[in-house]
Formats: structure tokens, C-alpha cells, sequence
């Protein structure tokens, strides 16, 4: 059986989102010897243009890269949305599965799919539908120049719901988001609920670079202080401007309390307080969670995300809200996964982790550790996915 992920297998990376998740699969799959995924290659024609494009604009003022990024984004939308863009013409004919992990990819290629007779397996990894995402903490002239924007996007979210033969999720929790914002999608579910396929996300072990003394020295962070810490988009689905709330009073109570706070600071901006530290994008998050007493993760609307899966790899308490995948792991019964409904909750539960020795962190962060060993590595979720790329054998000629 042959399996086209379709991923640029050039731009893997363990950065978050589907490139993260198509790495994990590939280095796995090399790390046994199997060959039973292909990847996609980018135009290494298209991306040097692209390279030196942007060497020549970095050079320039950033008002202008920000207006010139700003109305490039808007052409190229206007073109994608207008229905008249596809792939090059290619024949799929060879696979048996391809499995698409973002719609675009897949509404591109929607003319090649046509007298494609194999399996196609559909996989969003965005906390909202692909068009509601894209809409999300953008400035208005966009609705102005494309009009209909958020309409043409749907389409394309159904296009590719209808045109799956099933539609791959970590886990039933992760469709909550889906379900309250998309109506079209509950009454899809309830229509075909054969369709739907689960596998959780995995990621391999993680390893702090730094020591808690090191991290705290670097930010200036006294060593006995009560540190929360963040890593993630600073928008509006992330709840980053929740966090700020939370922390904001959270300091009033606790004068221990700080605050480490990384990622690219937009649209929002930090919390102007002198224990919040930003400190920006960072090659090395897992240094700052491993530092740190307890990870707070407030997303307005969950996924199932990546971070949650480093936090529980480095064995540390997590207050996460009790929203879409986060409800996983209530339901498992994940201990050291500490989970909220309000800012008051979310309160409390920082307030029980500070009021805790460090041996009764340490035995919760063991626990989170335990379940990621078991549940949650890269290794469980290739045997898993390969589990149910077997399961479709009966449908095509050929065997793995």
C-alpha cells in the first residue's frame, strides 16, 4: 500500500502544527527502516525566489515590510478565494491513501482528486475550522478588499469535509471547537459518524538545556520565586489575553508570583508588570517549562496542543482550561492536569500548586510524565496511525 502525507517533506519541523506532527511520522518511520510514507517536495525553484524575496525586504524599513506583507497577503487570498487557483496536474493514481492535513492543500488539488479512486484522509490541526482561523485577529481591510472572505472560506472547509473519506482527529474531545462554531460540521458528524477516525497526537521525549537556576538567573527571577510559565501564540484562541487577567490578579495575592512568558509578542502585547518577563521567540521552550513550578495554558478554544504534550514530557503540573482536548485528560484522570472554568478557578488552582511542597509537584509531574510515556510519544502515535492505515487494506488492492 502506498501513503501520500501530503506534506512538504523539506519543511518538516518540530515547530508545532501538522509540520510538526508529518516530522514526528517521518523521523519514526526512518528510525525503523519502513518506507510506507511518502512526502511531497516543495518547487526549489519557487522557494529560492521566495528566499531571496525576503533577503531583499529585510533590508528595508519595517513600516514597509509590514504594508508590503499586509497587501501580499490580501492578493494572495483574493486569488485563492476566487475558486479559480489549482495545483499543477498530477495523477495520484500510484497511492492507495493520501492524507491531507490542510484544507488549503487539499481545495488546491480538488480538480487531481476527482478520478482519484484510492482513500483520502483528512486531518485539520487548527483549534477552530481552517476559514474561521484564518479570520481570526486580522485587520478589517481585509474584509473590506474580498468580499465575502469568511463565506468563500467555509466552502472550502465543507469541500473538504465531503470529499474525505474520513476525517482524522486526536480525539473526540478535540471537536468540541468545531461543534460550537460550525454548524455545518455537527450536522456532517451526526449524518456520517462512520467517517471519523482518532490518533492521538505524539511527540518524542523532551529534555531541558538549562537548569532552573540558570533559567531564573537569565531573567532575573529570584530563586524562590512561585514561577508561571507560557509558550505559545499571543492571540486571541490562545487566550493570551486571558493569562494576562489571570496573572494580573494573581500577583495581587501572591507576591512570590512571576511570570515567564514566551513567543512572537502579536497581536497582544505583554502585561506591563515588573514580574512578567517576556522574553520573545525562543529555540529552547522546554528550558522555561522545566524552570518553572506550573504551565498555564488558557486557550479560549482547544485543540489538542503540542505544548500541553512538552508540559507533560518534562513531568510539570499544568493549569489548563477546560476546553476541547484539555478535556482529555479529566477524562483519563491525568492528575498533575489541573483544569478550569472560570478566572476565579483558574485562581485557585495556581494557588493550590503554590501552597503544595515541592515532593507533591514532583509527584504530580511523575504522573504526567507516566501518561506521556504511555499515551503520548512519538512512538505510540506512529504504531497507531500505521494501525489504522492496516485497517483500510480491505479496501484497496494491494497490501502493506
Amino acid at each position: 500500500m502506498k501513503v501520500l502525507v501530503y506534506l512538504p517533506e523539506e519543511k518538516l519541523a518540530p515547530k508545532g502544527g501538522p509540520f510538526a506532527v508529518g516530522y514526528y511520522y517521518y523521523e519514526e518511520m526512518k528510525r525503523r527502516g519502513d518506507n510506507i510514507l511518502e512526502f511531497t517536495h516543495v518547487d526549489a525553484h519557487y522557494e529560492d525566489v521566495h528566499k531571496k524575496g525576503r533577503f531583499v525586504t529585510s533590508k528595508l524599513p519595517k513600516w514597509f515590510n509590514n504594508a508590503h506583507r499586509t497587501i501580499r497577503h490580501i492578493i494572495n487570498r483574493r486569488k485563492y478565494l476566487s475558486g479559480r487557483q489549482f495545483a499543477p496536474k498530477q495523477d495520484f493514481s500510484k497511492y492507495d491513501i493520501i492524507h491531507f492535513h490542510q484544507s488549503n492543500h487539499m481545495y488546491l488539488e480538488r480538480e487531481n482528486l476527482k478520478n482519484f479512486k484510492g482513500i483520502v484522509l483528512y486531518q485539520s490541526h487548527s483549534p477552530l475550522p481552517y476559514g474561521q482561523e484564518q479570520c481570526t485577529d486580522i485587520p478589517s481591510i481585509y474584509d473590506f478588499c474580498i468580499p465575502k472572505m469568511r463565506e468563500k472560506y467555509e466552502e472550502i472547509d465543507r469541500y473538504c469535509l465531503e470529499r474525505a473519506d474520513y476525517i482524522i482527529f486526536p480525539c473526540e474531545e478535540a471537536e468540541e471547537s468545531y461543534y460550537n462554531n460550525w454548524y455545518y460540521f455537527t450536522q456532517y458528524k451526526k449524518k456520517h459518524p462512520e467517517n471519523f477516525r482518532y490518533v492521538l497526537t505524539g511527540i518524542p521525549a523532551c529534555k531541558a538545556e538549562k537548569t532552573r537556576t540558570e533559567v531564573l538567573k537569565e531573567y532575573g527571577v529570584p530563586e524562590n520565586g512561585f514561577v508561571i510559565s507560557y509558550v505559545g501564540r499571543h492571540n486571541t484562541v490562545k487566550g493570551y489575553d486571558l493569562l494576562k487577567e489571570i496573572a494580573s490578579d494573581f500577583f495581587n495575592r501572591e507576591e512570590e508570583a512571576w511570570v515567564i512568558s514566551a513567543g512572537l509578542e502579536s497581536p497582544f502585547k505583554r502585561l506591563e508588570h515588573l514580574r512578567w518577563k517576556e522574553i520573545g521567540f525562543t529555540n529552547d521552550p522546554h528550558s522555561l517549562i522545566s524552570a518553572s513550578d506550573v504551565f498555564v495554558l488558557p486557550n479560549r478554544v482547544t485543540y489538542f496542543d503540542i505544548v500541553m504534550l512538552e508540559i507533560l514530557a518534562l513531568g510539570k503540573i499544568v493549569v489548563a482550561s477546560k476546553t476541547g482536548g484539555n478535556r482529555y485528560f479529566d477524562k483519563m484522570g491525568v492528575e498533575g492536569v489541573l483544569l478550569y472554568d472560570t478566572k476565579e478557578e483558574a485562581i485557585k488552582q495556581l494557588s493550590r500548586v503554590k501552597n503544595m511542597t515541592i515532593e507533591e509537584r514532583n509527584v504530580l509531574g511523575a504522573k504526567n510524565k507516566d501518561f506521556f510515556d504511555k499515551y503520548l510519544s512519538s512512538r505510540v502515535m506512529y504504531d497507531n496511525y500505521i494501525e489504522l492505515i492496516r485497517s483500510f487494506q480491505d479496501r484497496n488492492k494491494h497490501s502493506i
